[in-house]
């Protein structure tokens, strides 16, 4: 009989870009080629306000915008600027799915990357946004057929080695997912969602020390990335430094998450005792995570009781 215990830790970071979907890359026809590529705002408010002569002003405006993080006026301008064109231009195209990405928007943001790419096959963001985006629907063949022309250039974003190493890890091909992680910091080094994915990458693969330093490296280079403090737990636990585990994963305050997940992964090591401890300290420390953590426990009765094995088992 199959052992499920509730465990709520996630490894890898899979935000690599902005989000994305699949979806169908044909473009509405009509008189206006980009109409589909709109999100149904008004722009006469911006087109009376911020009159330009040309399209590269458009795209300065769009940009400016994006940096002022108004999203609705970026996406108007490079709109704007592409209807000013004789023919499509990729770059444009490119940026618009960025934003529709970032937006969630995922149909348009892949119907704008393919397109970008129509026009030109070598354009790296767009191939990468669009490789993300197959990644995130866990297509990874069709994911990695889009990056992999990519990681022979040396001016590769890293954000195509970073999500190569993602899929590498998926299929369990761990030193494979290294040397992409180490692709990937070579151009950005001190990236912690990088670190943070070399490290969980080492953890999977048992080299604890390999993945403690990468993931302080993460926590270093931004103290505040919850998810690496909760990898960096997960290592420590590992190790069987219980008390720094659960200092590194209650980061945010909430420590019956922690003795809950801490729990898990000792029960994975086979220290039983300590799992029910961590189980039982979880339960007390929160009636809200009661359910869970009570529930972890009962299954590790059980799983004690099938194998005639009484540690940890409470007396009836």
């Amino acid at each position: 009989m199959k052992l499920t215990l509730k465990n709520t830790v996630v490894g890898i970071s899979l935000a690599l870009l902005l989000g994305g979907c699949a979806s169908n890359a044909q473009r509405q026809s009509g008189s206006d080629p980009y109409a589909s590529l709109g999100d149904g705002g008004s722009s006469v408010e911006y087109s009376t306000a911020f009159p330009v002569a040309s399209p590269e002003e458009a795209y300065r405006n769009g940009a400016a915008a994006l940096r002022g993080n108004d999203v609705d006026r970026a996406l108007f301008e490079y709109l704007r600027g592409l209807r000013m064109e004789k023919s499509p231009k990729a770059d444009p195209l490119y940026r618009i799915g960025i934003i529709h990405h970032g937006r969630g928007n995922h149909d348009l943001a892949e119907k704008a990357y393919r397109w970008a790419m129509e026009i030109d096959g070598s354009h790296m963001g767009a191939r990468t946004a669009l490789g993300i985006v197959l990644l995130e629907q866990r297509d990874y063949d069709n994911a990695e057929q889009q990056l992999q022309p990519l990681a022979s250039r040396p001016d590769v974003p890293w954000q195509a080695h970073n999500a190569l190493g993602v899929i590498a890890d998926i299929r369990g091909d761990f030193e494979r997912a290294r040397r992409h992680y180490e692709k990937a910091l070579e151009a950005s080094p001190s990236t912690p969602l990088v670190l943070n994915n070399l490290g969980y990458s080492r953890y999977l693969a048992g080299d604890w020390e390999g993945a403690r330093l990468s993931l302080r490296r993460a926590v270093s280079a931004n103290p505040r990335y919850e998810l690496a403090w909760r990898n960096l737990g997960l290592v420590y636990a590992r190790e069987g430094d219980f008390e720094t585990a659960i200092e590194a994963v209650a980061r945010n305050g909430d420590r019956a998450k922690a003795y809950n997940d801490i729990g898990y992964i000792s029960m994975l090591e086979g220290r039983y005792e300590d799992a029910m401890g961590f189980f039982d300290e979880a339960m007390r420390l929160s009636p809200a995570y009661y359910v869970t953590a009570s529930e972890n426990a009962r299954n590790l009765e059980g799983l004690l009781r099938r194998n005639g094995d009484s540690r940890g088992v409470r007396a009836n």
